[in-house]
């Protein structure tokens, strides 16, 4: 099979979600490419939208919060109609790859499929999956033939919003292979140059970097006991890494950009993180004591609302991140249970499922045309 993997570059945990397809799809002696939907569009308008979107997480989260709050009870058409500006570039690729599939890992690149198809009315199998734990504004209007959802007790709320019940796949969020094995934490620390001895916390604020991380940095600083230390992952935030470092911190590491995530969870003791939907995810198939603060709002409220139900995070308010980092670090049993329940629960083969039911799709085409 040929899949084009549709991606957005608005943070990069889609793309990490395009990248485990890519892996599982490769591992099956598939071909794939991935493509990041925004290079479809004017530059002008692909700009905003990426530009606009990382602002408003790093800068204006309550803004952004407010704006998928209003999305949620009235979804705007203005998002529709700047996704079919790319419908003709979009084709051209589709047919230059010859794709018997289009797996969208984004809601952009899904209303792009959708307005392809009615407009071509035929086309490659359509697969969106879901990367929240919810089912975001405007998802609804997609006309996926396979969609799929990060758990089967969120089926109900996708058909209500307009999915159609005999398209839903509950897979959950697709990972890479990484995160399933069961990280070894002297081997961790060492290959991160960290302390063999004494307890760790991991700050996690995204691949765009948000959050008070500073103010949190200088409190654990302050109050962690002696032999603990933490560590700040900043994403693509240069602004926070610079911020952290001019602080001069003894006990508290910032980090920038790194691709050993697992490693850093394999180290924590406590590990502290904003709700993403993949990230989040990641962390419950490694099996890490999780505590989230939902420092941005959206989707991520609903990520963080559905992980603590379930028993698979603690969570906490943005400002209460080192109170609460600090009690959970003193309470190894509950740590204990956060692990055993997502160890319970997650096991990593979500891109195993999606492309193995995009394969069936795609063959029963072919059948259908013998």
């Amino acid at each position: 099979m040929k899949i084009a993997i549709l991606s957005c570059n608005t943070g990069g945990g889609h793309n990490a979600a395009a990248a485990a397809l890519a892996e599982e799809l490769s591992a099956r002696g598939h071909e794939s490419r991935t493509y990041n939907t925004l290079d479809f569009l004017p530059k002008g308008a692909a700009d905003l939208i990426s530009r606009g979107h990382d602002f408003a997480y790093r800068y204006a989260p309550k803004l952004y919060g407010a704006g998928y709050r209003m999305e949620e009870k009235r979804p705007s058409p203005l998002l529709y109609e700047k996704s079919i500006r790319g419908i003709g570039p979009l084709y051209e690729a589709l047919v230059d790859l010859g794709a018997d599939a289009a797996i969208c890992v984004h809601v952009f690149p899904a209303m792009m499929m959708t307005e392809l198809r009615r407009q071509h009315e035929t086309g490659p199998v359509f697969c969106f999956v879901a990367t929240d734990y919810t089912c975001s504004p405007t998802v609804g209007g997609c006309t996926p033939d396979i969609c799929v959802i990060p758990h089967e007790e969120l089926a109900e709320e996708f058909v209500s919003c307009g999915i159609a019940r005999e398209t839903l796949l509950a897979a959950g969020i697709p990972v890479r292979a990484v995160f399933r094995e069961r990280g070894d934490r002297a081997a961790a620390r060492s290959e991160l140059a960290l302390p063999p001895e004494g307890r760790h916390i991991v700050l996690m604020s995204g691949s765009i970097g948000c959050g008070p991380m500073a103010d949190i940095a200088a409190e654990l600083e302050r109050r962690m006991e002696r032999g603990d230390f933490a560590s700040v992952l900043c994403g693509s935030n240069r602004q926070m890494l610079c911020a952290l470092r001019r602080r001069g911190f003894r006990r508290v590491e910032a980090v920038g950009f790194t691709n050993r995530v697992h490693r850093y969870m394999d180290s924590a003791d406590v590990l502290v993180s904003k709700p993403g939907g993949i990230s989040i995810t990641e962390a419950g198939t490694r099996g890490t004591p999780l505590l989230l603060a939902d420092m941005v709002g959206g989707c991520e409220t609903r990520n963080q609302e559905f992980f603590h139900a379930r028993g698979w995070a603690e969570t906490c308010q943005p400002e209460d991140m080192a109170d609460a980092a600090l009690a959970l670090l003193d309470r190894p049993e509950r740590r204990q249970a956060l692990v055993a329940q997502q160890h319970r629960d997650f096991d990593g083969l979500a891109a195993d499922r999606v492309a193995q039911a995009v394969y069936d799709r795609c063959r029963g085409g072919e059948a259908a045309k013998a």
